[in-house]
């Protein structure tokens, strides 16, 4: 862990008791945060995104240690170890917060060596959760690191089919004034997510390159509509919708299955699971899986990236709106399964993300 993991947040409501706790951690090398309640905590993790350690009373009043997890959890996408400390009637509540992911307990009178045994575990889990992380990292860098415009990837996938839908998808990029690297990346999230959701490498290598055509159908929009500045009309966005049927009218009289792959991909990334998405309003399970893979991998490049009508989100900022939702987009687009793995997951994408910069193609 770096010098900054070395800070823990110490939630109780008796200030005696978190002095106590305090003067331990510091003496086991910890810079102690104090917080009086649940409430008070939420905050100095507002404050604080270094702190991802936290000893807490499980009993406090105005927001008590279980309601505390639960928030924390909910609102931070963060990588926490909570400590809770339980006496006598929290049982019931144990179990709940077992359920949320809390691996320690110890009961109040806490013993000094019992805290510096949990605390230590607890930081040995997030320093093999951290080095899992980087190796997942590494992994994807390794597996992108030679795809940072379209000609490498050629050279890396190798094969007439793999340069034909590589050279198809500038046609779209020449007329969007978009990045051909947009098109690429959702590609490779849309794999990433096929393999967190256990499905077999031909799925994944044909979504990868079927989704790098999902927008081929914007050839057929007018300018005015596809490059106007501001936001578009209910009659110019009824027109910018048909680029859905237009990518499937040019992709789906082909027999090589990745193209009609990419077909149903380009006429259905726009549906939503709840429905009301375009172009058929389809719902649930009647979306194809391609396309409720692409969907997901869409939305998130395009909050990544900047547009003539919007600044570039970063990766936290884009998360939650995929996963919270804001204005315009809701959790309930996608398809839980899949929305619950890039929650997971979604570091992968942001590795993706970082490892293709956008360059004008």
């Amino acid at each position: 862990m770096t010098e900054t993991d070395r800070q823990i947040l110490v939630v109780d409501d008796e200030p005696v008791i978190r002095k106590l706790l305090g003067r331990v951690l510091e003496r086991s090398g910890f810079q102690v945060i104090m917080a009086e309640d649940g409430l008070d905590a939420l905050e100095k993790l507002r404050h604080d995104a270094s702190v991802r350690l936290v000893v807490s009373d499980l009993r406090m009043p105005k927001c008590g240690g279980l309601e505390f997890v639960g928030k924390a959890i909910g609102e931070f996408k963060r990588d926490f170890e909570f400590i809770l400390l339980t006496g006598d009637g929290d049982k019931t509540d144990a179990i709940k917060a077992l359920r949320l992911g809390v691996r320690e307990f110890l009961d109040k009178p806490v013993d000094r060596a019992d805290l510096e045994a949990a605390v230590s575990n607890a930081v040995e889990r997030l320093r093999d959760r951290d080095q899992e992380h980087e190796r997942v990292r590494q992994l994807e860098l390794e597996n992108v690191t030679q795809s940072r415009n379209l000609d490498s990837i050629i050279r890396k996938l190798g094969g007439a089919e793999e340069e034909l839908i590589d050279r198809l998808s500038l046609i779209s990029q020449y007329r969007d004034i978009e990045t051909a690297e947009h098109c690429v990346r959702v590609g490779l999230y849309s794999q990433a997510l096929a393999e967190m959701a256990g499905l077999g490498a031909d799925i994944q290598r044909t979504v990868r390159l079927a989704g790098i055509l999902h927008d081929i159908g914007k050839v057929g929009v007018p300018d005015e509509v596809l490059l106007k500045e501001g936001p578009l009309s209910e009659a110019e966005f009824k027109i910018m919708q048909r680029h859905t049927e237009i990518g499937y009218a040019m992709l789906n009289s082909s027999e090589n299955p990745v193209l009609a792959q990419a077909a149903v991909i380009a006429r259905h990334h726009h549906e939503k699971w709840r429905g009301e998405g375009y172009c058929s309003g389809l719902t649930g399970e009647d979306i194809p899986l391609v396309a409720r893979l692409v969907s997901i991998a869409d939305v998130y490049d395009a909050l990544r990236s900047a547009r003539r009508y919007k600044p570039a989100f970063d990766h936290d900022v884009a998360v939650s709106i995929i996963v919270k939702g804001d204005q315009r987009t809701t959790p309930d687009m996608f398809d839980p399964n899949l929305l619950g793995l890039f929650a997971q997951h979604h570091d992968r994408f942001d590795c993706i993300y970082n490892s293709m910069p956008d360059k004008a193609v």
